[in-house]
């Protein structure tokens, strides 16, 4: 964030609101539609707002959509303009505009974009009328290039391979085909002064947890008129809690500047669930004139910590590899969630926002991985991060499809990761940057031996690291999640951090997962049905019920098709009966057969996915020391569909929710496959606290007793419990404050519903 002194302040005048949106067919050309428009905002929610087309959140709406595709837009509004003091500067800032635009004053072009992912500005200085008329025109992303080969990594194509526009937008299978256009970001006139910073980047280069020291550099970019060298000067303040913690300052000779700070006492920030807080300093650039009066200021929030990933390949269960996190040197086992899209339509991820990360809070997550086939999030929620000491995994936006090689696409790509990574990298919540999202893989599934080798892939293998190169060097980097190395491509190693999705219609302590010899998961989820209040929301009335054909309870009506997400009401065949018939097939593994009655298949459907995601959770912390960390998808749903989402649309929470929350505090006993008490601690300081196991069919206290754990660790409470063939175990445990319950389904399906249900509630 940047400040400026009082009565120096670049002005910023907001010029969000009401705007007029038209709109016609782009190829056909013809009379413009008019109807309201409110910025930040999305022309298919203006659309709704004027009755022009029905709430595409409902049934197959979204299906009648396609023709809005083929539209040409324009944004209009007036505005007056300020008048500008001597050497200050107008510029037009779009926080975020999606996608193919160009912008209009007064009638005269002053520039275009094609990236919704990263801010624009124009100089508009001398430019400007009292009264200005400010159009952006927005062009169809439809059409495209020669596609190479390897470009269509899609089965059948999404049009999206080139389009730097949200990549959910194109279907997905957590999302619609919405290709919507929208400025669903903020826009300003801003009044810059002469002298301004343009960047200030604290960076630590080391810390020492025992002596509570750290020193910290500082490069700034000063932008001054040149009579400002040797005639001012620069001082930099890190402070906490009104104190200040370190200072310097001296006279600017150069506009490009470094300096060093070393600081002692140092409060570290730690990630939650350490024991340790996330310590933040208040880290200020000022810069003086020969007076001392102050001509800028930058402000901004910094944590003193160092991020290392440990990263071998599995090669053998004598050589099985890592993939853990150490901040501060410690080890750091993570157990965090998939952030997706918090909305379909993005300018609405504003209002979800606050709600989201209070669940994050709430859940006890101490990772976030940001997906890359969404957007990048906004300050608010680094900040956040940054504040509850909660790690973030950012992937660059490219998921699943192989991006094109050429020079004109490597330089789009360079210059959006270099405006992120420089807006961002102050964050000390940023732990990892990542390449994209399963492409390494994606290429290989589509195109079988005739795949090439993804590490000579010029994006994540050259483009990006010479980015971070540049920029960010004090953080680690993967090419892709997962990330297939040289070695992995040739048979001669396995993953040690993957993507476990696998048969999700089997039970989900099939082999597949427990003899996974991954040691970090940063996907793995579980479809759970909505809530029969969001079902009602979500669909028709004559489409609420799923099966046309009662006794078949894998062929599933258009709408809950629609809402699987199938992209089209004919393609990709049965893809909606597929992804929506893992529920009924998981109900019958669980209870032995798929109940008629909706109301209670959502339930079943529901304990299904929670016992599963809870005991995917207790297996990676049981084997803390060997594994790292997981990370299950995903938090909430962005629009309303049937998916592995723990939280819906409609903020509704699957049983999952509260089955997560009860594993993944600091610490944890659970009930391992070997039927022994485990006792997991993720504080740095050893904990002592009491232990007691009931089984909840009998009654009966199978365990009773004191519990230690050594830091950073676990311990084995018990040899194999006497158990019956099945049932559920309830642990009651606490280790200073409230007590708190894990319980554990043991044995083998078929489960009795009836019994699961009496269990759970003793």
């Amino acid at each position: 964030m940047v400040t400026l002194a009082c009565g120096l302040a670049h002005g910023a005048i907001s010029l969000d609101g009401a705007w007029s949106l038209s709109y016609r067919p782009q190829q056909e050309g013809g009379e413009w539609k008019t109807v309201p428009a409110t910025v930040p905002g999305d022309a298919l929610i203006d659309l709704e707002r004027a009755g022009v087309i029905p709430d595409p959140t409902v049934g197959t709406n979204a299906w009648g959509l396609f023709r809005y595709e083929q539209m040409e837009w324009r944004y209009a509004r007036d505005f007056p303009a300020p008048a500008l003091k001597a050497g200050e500067t107008a510029r037009l800032r779009f926080e975020g505009v999606d996608t193919r635009a160009a912008y209009f004053l007064n009638g005269e072009r002053i520039g275009a974009s094609e990236n919704m992912f990263v801010p624009q500005a124009f100089d508009v200085t001398g430019r400007l009328a009292p009264t200005n008329r400010l159009e952006v025109l927005i062009r169809s992303p439809l059409g495209l290039p020669l596609l190479g080969v390897l470009g269509r990594s899609r089965v059948g194509g999404t049009d999206v391979e080139t389009v730097r526009k949200a990549q959910h937008a194109f279907g997905w299978d957590i999302m619609p085909r919405l290709v919507s256009p929208g400025i669903w970001r903020s826009v300003a006139l801003d009044v810059l002064p002469p002298e301004r910073f343009g960047d200030v980047h604290w960076f630590v280069m080391n810390v020492n947890a025992s002596a509570r020291t750290s020193f910290v550099r500082v490069d700034c970019q000063i932008l001054a008129p040149w009579r400002r060298l040797h005639a001012s000067t620069l001082r930099l303040t890190l402070s906490r809690n009104g104190k200040v913690a370190a200072r310097t300052e001296h006279v600017v000779r150069f506009f490009q500047t470094r300096d060093g700070l070393f600081v002692r006492n140092a409060d570290l920030w730690w990630p939650r669930g350490t024991g340790r807080d996330p310590a933040l300093y208040d880290a200020m650039a000022e810069l003086l004139d020969e007076e001392g009066r102050v001509l800028a200021r930058d402000e901004r929030k910094i944590g003193l910590r160092t991020v290392k990933l440990e990263r071998a390949d599995w090669y053998s269960p004598e050589n099985p590899g890592t993939f853990r996190f150490l901040i501060n040197g410690e080890p750091t086992f993570v157990k965090g969630t998939d952030w997706s899209p918090m909305d379909a339509l993005h300018s609405r991820d504003a209002q979800h926002l606050p709600r989201c990360l209070a669940m994050i809070d709430d859940l006890n997550c101490n990772m976030i991985r940001v997906w890359g086939g969404g957007v990048y999030e906004p300050e608010a929620f680094f900040a956040f991060c940054d504040a509850h000491g909660v790690m973030v995994w950012q992937d660059f936006m490219m998921g699943n499809v192989s991006p094109p090689q050429d020079e004109d696409f490597a330089r789009v790509i360079y210059d959006e990761a270099k405006q992120v990574v420089v807006r961002f990298r102050s964050h000390p919540s940023i732990v990892i940057w990542n390449g994209n999202n399963e492409i390494d893989r994606s290429t290989a599934s589509v195109m079988g031996s005739y795949a090439p080798d993804p590490n000579l892939e010029r994006i994540s293998r050259d483009v990006l690291p010479r980015v971070l190169r540049d920029f960010d060097p004090m953080r680690p980097y993967l090419p892709s999640s997962p990330y297939w190395t040289p070695d992995v491509v040739a048979g001669k190693a396995k993953l040690s951090q993957e993507h476990l999705w696998g048969p999700r219609e089997k039970w989900f302590k099939d082999a597949y997962w427990t003899n996974a010899p991954t040691t970090f998961v940063s996907e793995m989820g579980c479809h759970g049905c909505p809530s029969y209040e969001s079902l009602e929301k979500m669909m028709t009335k004559e489409g609420l019920y799923p099966w046309p054909d009662p006794s078949d309870p894998f062929r599933f009506n258009d709408e809950w098709c629609c809402k699987s997400t199938q992209a089209y009401p004919d393609y990709p065949k049965n893809m909606g009966h597929g992804r929506n018939s893992l529920m009924p097939r998981q109900v019958k593994t669980m209870f032995g057969s798929v109940p008629k009655d909706l109301a209670t298949f959502v339930d079943q459907s529901q304990i299904y996915q929670a016992e599963a995601v809870k005991y995917w959770i207790e297996m990676f912390r049981s084997r803390k020391g060997r594994t790292w960390g997981i990370m299950w998808w995903n938090l909430r749903d962005g629009w309303p569909i049937i998916s592995d989402g723990v939280v819906d649309y409609y903020y509704n929470r699957k049983r999952a929710y509260e089955a997560i929350k009860s594993v993944q505090g600091d610490q944890l006993v659970l009930l391992d496959d070997a039927h022994r008490l485990v006792a997991v601690n993720d504080a740095l300081a050893s904990v002592s606290g009491t232990v007691t196991a009931t089984d909840a069919a009998s009654g009966k206290v199978v365990f009773s007793g004191a519990c230690e754990i050594p830091a950073n660790g676990k311990v084995t409470l018990t040899e194999t419990l006497p158990l019956s063939r099945q049932g559920m175990l309830k642990i009651v445990y606490m280790f200073g404050g409230s007590p708190r319950v894990n319980h554990t389904l043991y044995g083998e399906p078929p489960f009795d519903y009836s019994s699961y249900l009496e269990w759970r509630l003793k």
